[in-house]
């Protein structure tokens, strides 16, 4: 195991969360945190901490990818926004989180979620069954 754990989940994804699609470069996990359905992270394998790192052709990658996740949890899981969030305070490593929301969360209620203040309630199943849902919107 190296100091990073993201860089240890770039070799095995699904110790992240529910793996929703992984290429040679970057992996995408529906987060554990439960903070809202949906709630996923994108992750680049490599160990880098900022987008400004990538070339140009790998943040097109990154950013396309992004674009394709927030389309597909967007639909899956009937949100009309995604909070975005890219820190890499507790983890060093370029990842970006996914949070979909309605419009009528407020600023509170958003950054209850983003500090992992409340919980979707949602089984393993019903989890399992957004992953495939969002993997098939893919």
């Amino acid at each position: 195991m190296s100091a990073c754990l993201l860089c240890d989940a770039a070799l095995d994804p699904g110790r992240a969360g529910m793996v929703l699609f992984a290429d040679e470069r970057l992996f995408a996990v529906l987060h554990e945190d439960r903070a809202v359905a949906g709630h996923a992270m994108l992750v680049w394998k490599g160990h880098l901490e900022n987008v400004s790192e990538l070339t140009g052709e790998e943040a097109a990658h990154f950013m396309l990818s992004l674009w394709r996740m927030e389309r597909a949890i967007l639909e899956a899981t009937g949100a009309v926004r995604a909070i975005l969030m890219k820190l890499g305070i507790q983890v060093p490593h370029l990842h970006v989180h996914l949070y979909p929301v309605s419009r009528e969360l407020d600023r509170l209620a958003v950054m209850n979620m983003i500090e992992g203040r409340v919980a979707d309630g949602s089984s393993a199943v019903e989890r399992a069954a957004l992953a495939g849902h969002i993997r098939r919107l893919l």
